[in-house]
């Protein structure tokens, strides 16, 4: 037997799942059922904290990159995730707020990371009100937000 969503219920269960999917990769940098890129479920974030998610290509290097340049700006990694597959790597950080003046400093953050070689895009989650704001990528050495 066929065991697609050959059924309403099964149609109505599938694009239900694929809502839920998206919203929680918007929301919460979560990923899974994903062909290129690693299961990734991070935990809850913790009160005043930014997260920061960063896809790069996964050699070398790049987490020390990474948390060098959350270290320059003075901001604290309260906890990290960091999954690859193949040659992608997906990082997801929870950054403390509580510290930071301003929202700009976490967006000169974003800058400076997105453009480090290997970097390919990044998105900061400011809230679950601000889902999927924040991204942005580096497309031939331009910073594109």
């Amino acid at each position: 037997p066929h065991l697609g969503a050959s059924t309403e219920e099964a149609e109505d269960a599938a694009a239900a799942m694929a809502a839920e999917t998206v919203s929680d990769y918007l929301e919460n940098g979560v990923v899974r059922n994903s062909v290129n890129f690693p299961t990734v479920a991070p935990p809850e974030r913790a009160p005043n904290s930014i997260r920061f998610v960063v896809v790069n290509r996964n050699e070398p290097g790049m987490l020390a990159k990474i948390t060098e340049a959350c270290a320059t700006h003075g901001l604290n990694i309260l906890q990290q995730i960091n999954n690859s597959r193949g040659g992608v790597a997906y990082n997801v950080l929870d950054l403390d707020a509580t510290e930071s003046d301003s929202v700009s400093n976490f967006k000169d953050l974003q800058q400076k990371v997105t453009m480090l070689d290997g970097v390919l895009n990044s998105r900061v989650i400011f809230s679950k009100l601000q889902a999927g704001k924040g991204f942005a990528r580096n497309v031939d050495g331009d910073y594109i937000c």
